[in-house]
């Protein structure tokens, strides 16, 4: 084959690849614009706080009166907030909000770029800017102290508070805390040097339904406890306008912390819960983190998949019960 014939042909595919590309993005990006239909206001369900730098943070609030019950302790009840993990939302909580706010005060917050709370569409995420959020919540909301339970990318936010800001933490519990997965898996390492994440792969990912029920099935230690119900509930966040471009930024963001070289630092009582078959963040992790916290104890539950307090509840709920109410 003679040159000018070989680089014919090099640049037509080249052309024709160029042109698939771009035609897989357009479409892409028209399946976001799309999915992507509802607004903060119009698909909430709890209330909103507006926060120091003007985002708003949407959140759930339960206490004694909310659930019918009488106030089982005189004065201010303690307080209680919950973090969901990554791809997450409040919802999270649907299961144990409830049997937490009997005694307590209980918050289920929507982290900035999650849930109904606003879509920072710049890439100024990171841990430390998920704390000062919480810290800023917790200001608008009169709360001076609190115990924080967090699970996945949750977890690791909480343990950062604690880290920050550690007179404004009362107890801490980490379910599956996402604190060294940058350290254990290599392809997130390696996503944080790409120059940038397509829109597009994100609409791909986010808009297509086998795609969100694969990782709820893969989340869990029991596929019996797989609900279409439960994931449509889940997803309905991931409509509200700019979620795609808010994980953009998010992925575009620097990701690296100091936090698990100085976990030493954070004192609070801690309760680690761990599904015995996570496969997300696997259960060695746990001892990671006992091991470099001072005042910690890991609980692991069996069968329980990377969300252990949505496939069983009730133990959950009654190692949370049992751990907030003890006495230092």
């Amino acid at each position: 084959m003679k040159a000018k014939t070989l680089l014919g042909v090099i640049l037509g595919a080249a052309a024709g690849l160029a042109a698939t590309t771009a035609a897989l993005v357009s479409l892409g990006n028209r399946r976001v614009d799309k999915w992507e239909t509802l607004t903060q206001d119009d698909a909430a369900d709890g209330d909103f706080v507006t926060l120091r730098d003007g985002t708003r943070m949407h959140y759930i609030k339960r206490d004694s009166a909310t659930v019918g019950q009488s106030p089982a302790v005189s004065g201010q009840p303690s307080a209680v907030i919950l973090i969901h993990g990554l791809m997450d939302s409040s919802e999270q909580w649907r299961a144990n909000i409830d049997a937490l706010a009997h005694t307590r005060r209980v918050w289920a917050i929507d982290l900035i770029g999650f849930g109904f709370s606003s879509r920072v569409t710049t890439p100024t995420y990171s841990m430390k800017m998920f704390a000062r959020a919480l810290r800023d919540f917790m200001d608008a909301q009169g709360i001076a102290r609190a115990s924080i339970v967090g699970h996945s990318l949750g977890g690791a936010i909480a343990l950062e508070f604690a880290h920050d800001f550690p007179a404004r933490v009362e107890k801490l519990v980490l379910i599956a805390p996402a604190t060294y997965l940058l350290q254990f898996r290599p392809e997130l390492k390696m996503a944080q040097h790409l120059p940038f994440v397509p829109r597009a792969l994100i609409g791909w990912t986010m808009t297509h339904r086998r795609a969100r029920e694969r990782a709820l099935r893969d989340a869990l230690g029991d596929p019996a406890h797989f609900d279409p119900e439960e994931l449509a509930r889940r997803t309905r966040p991931m409509r509200v306008r700019g979620t795609a471009d808010a994980l953009v930024a998010m992925l575009g963001s620097p990701h690296g912390s100091d936090l698990p070289q100085d976990l030493a630092r954070v004192t609070a009582p801690t309760l680690i819960v761990w599904g015995e078959k996570d496969r997300a963040v696997p259960v060695r992790h746990g001892a990671y983190h006992t091991r470099a916290l001072p005042n910690a104890k890991l609980v692991i539950v069996e069968n329980a998949g990377h969300i252990p307090q949505y496939e069983y509840p009730d133990k959950v709920n009654e190692l949370l019960l049992r751990f907030l109410d003890q006495s230092d």
